[in-house]
């Protein structure tokens, strides 16, 4: 192992270690810490809302599933921001093959459509860059950081189409490898050994996964984290029942 290949190996180990980490501690962190244990002295259900749990149920599985609440805004922002969410989700579904073995047909069967998934995913992130760019009222409350974070996930997506043609395309069977060895309990202890697990020599994938692990490092600082938070906003989960049933002030009984 040349001096070159000992130091990319080593780099792509600890940015998948170190990635990986931070998002799981991070993501922990912001749940528990933050979302969890802040506590919600007043009844401020979004009415109309259900006067039962399992209204609020349904109700909230139709806001993470179909978007019910954004499609009653902008339509562009609706369709846009749903194919994206769809396509990304049907993607990381996708990448599932590099980690379970055997592989289940139902990943086996979206490899057909992963292209077509990937230029869809791409052109809707395009979209969505181009609303916050034109559009005046969401321009106003754009930030550096919206437009980095979609960046990035455009440069992943990017990079994982140029990896499916040749001249970019990896060894699959190095990837495997190289995951799998990864996934070792024992992989960080053989890291800080000196003897890191054995990365494709693959600059594109290089480039794919770390911007997948810079992603995952920012993912618990950012707007991202909606996708936990959601599950936790107050005017979401409450149930519309403060006539019924009376709510008591967590400060109360302290």
């Amino acid at each position: 192992m040349t001096g070159i290949t000992f130091i990319m190996n080593m780099y792509m180990n600890t940015i998948v270690y170190v990635g990986c980490s931070v998002f799981a501690l991070g993501f922990i962190y912001k749940v528990y810490c933050e979302y969890y244990k802040t506590p919600q002295p007043l009844k401020i259900p979004q009415t109309p809302q259900p006067t039962t749990l399992s209204g609020v149920i349904l109700r909230m599985a139709g806001d993470v599933l179909f978007f019910r609440s954004l499609s009653k805004g902008t339509t562009f922002l609706f369709i846009t921001g749903w194919i994206f969410h769809f396509t990304f989700l049907l993607m990381i579904i996708r990448h599932l093959r590099y980690f379970i073995h055997p592989v289940p047909e139902c990943i086996v069967a979206l490899g057909g459509a992963a292209m077509f998934l990937s230029v869809v995913l791409l052109l809707s992130l395009v979209l969505l860059v181009i609303r916050r760019a034109l559009d005046e009222r969401t321009a106003y409350v754009t930030s550096l950081a919206d437009y980095f974070v979609l960046l990035v996930i455009i440069g992943i997506v990017f990079t994982g189409i140029l990896l499916r043609h040749e001249p970019f395309r990896p060894d699959i069977v190095a990837v495997n490898r190289f995951v799998m060895e990864l996934m070792d309990v024992k992989a960080p202890l053989h890291m800080l050994g000196m003897h890191p697990a054995v990365a494709p020599g693959n600059v594109v994938f290089m480039c794919h996964l770390s911007l997948v692990c810079f992603l995952l490092m920012y993912f618990p600082f950012s707007k991202l984290m909606h996708s936990a938070g959601y599950f936790f906003s107050p005017t979401r989960n409450m149930v519309n029942n403060p006539r019924d049933v009376k709510h008591v002030n967590p400060w109360d009984n302290s």
